[in-house]
């Protein structure tokens, strides 16, 4: 099995709905991001990465659970958001949360959680760069996202501005996952990232040209996923899985280390959510029960996020 690729300018919305059936992964094209935008955001974020020990940790999430910030090597387990026990992922990342106010002001947020999503973002004083190129990486990633939102739509057989409700004031996230140069075997049998499935509405995916990203088929084989230039890749979460009554698939994936000696590793994964209080009802056709409960987009969100958190 292959990853399809959808042009996002002409996407066949028929099409959309059976890759998001099998796979849950697509390439896409004509996405309408800027190259230049997205060029200049790796550049930071490689010049993060490249600081001092001490830099980074300025910046640090400042208590467990903290969303936004750095997390230091090891410090997360994306697999035990499934209830795995796989250890720590051979990883460090820099998450950034939303850069424009929220539409209500936080005191009026009566769940913590809900403020949480709106925590202050962190920016290292030594790149005074870093911040304007991942804002404007985050703004174009949020509007590419309400795009795709608007083909899901059409992909189930709903009016195109169905999801706009939902979406409109989410509270996503942004992050720079650099996974560390080898020159030797990953101990005790750990991951780059271990196997999980997302937890939103969609991810979408700007990879660098190393290989290491797998999604597990229907047939539990892992299907390597590969950088094309030009392209980003898209996958659906747990929450979209949800919402359309498991009639879409939110695939498993992980990042393995494909040799024991492995230059460095940078992607920037942009994780779509809906608003903290969009209401998830099933989306269900003829004939057709709910298979779950209602539930608010926020409330699944941090559930899984915390789960991870080592």
């Amino acid at each position: 099995m292959t990853i399809d690729t959808v042009d996002v300018s002409a996407a066949d919305p028929t099409h959309v709905d059976a890759v998001c059936r099998t796979l849950g992964f697509v390439r896409i094209a004509n996405h309408g991001v800027d190259d230049v935008v997205l060029a200049d955001a790796r550049r930071q974020a490689h010049a993060f990465f490249d600081l001092p020990l001490s830099d980074r940790m300025a910046v640090a999430m400042p208590t467990p659970g903290y969303p936004y910030g750095y997390n230091p090597l090891e410090a997360e387990t994306l697999n035990a958001s499934i209830g795995g026990a796989a250890p720590p992922d051979v990883k460090e990342t820099f998450n950034v949360g939303p850069v424009d106010p929220p539409r209500r002001p936080l005191d009026q947020m009566a769940d913590p959680d809900e403020r949480a999503v709106y925590s202050p973002n962190q920016w290292p004083d030594a790149l005074p760069e870093f911040r304007p190129a991942l804002e404007r990486l985050y703004r174009d990633m949020g509007m590419l996202a309400a795009r795709l939102m608007r083909i899901f739509a059409l992909a189930l057989d709903l009016p195109e501005h169905h999801f706009d409700r939902f979406v409109d004031a989410h509270g996503s996230a942004l992050r720079l996952a650099c996974y560390p140069s080898l020159d030797g075997p990953v101990a005790d049998g750990r991951y780059r990232a271990g196997a999980h499935t997302d937890y939103g509405t969609l991810t979408i995916l700007d990879l660098d040209d190393q290989p290491g990203l797998e999604v597990q088929s229907a047939d539990g084989s892992w299907i390597s996923v590969d950088h094309v230039p030009g392209t980003l890749i898209v996958n659906l979460g747990d929450l979209m899985t949800r919402w359309t009554n498991d009639r879409w698939r939110s695939t498993m994936h992980r990042v393995v280390a494909p040799t024991d000696l492995a230059p460095r590793r940078l992607t920037m994964p942009f994780f779509h959510n809906a608003n903290w209080d969009a209401r998830i009802e099933c989306i269900v056709g003829d004939g057709e029960v709910p298979r779950y409960p209602s539930t608010t987009a926020g409330r699944h969100l941090m559930a899984k996020f915390r789960s991870t958190v080592t």
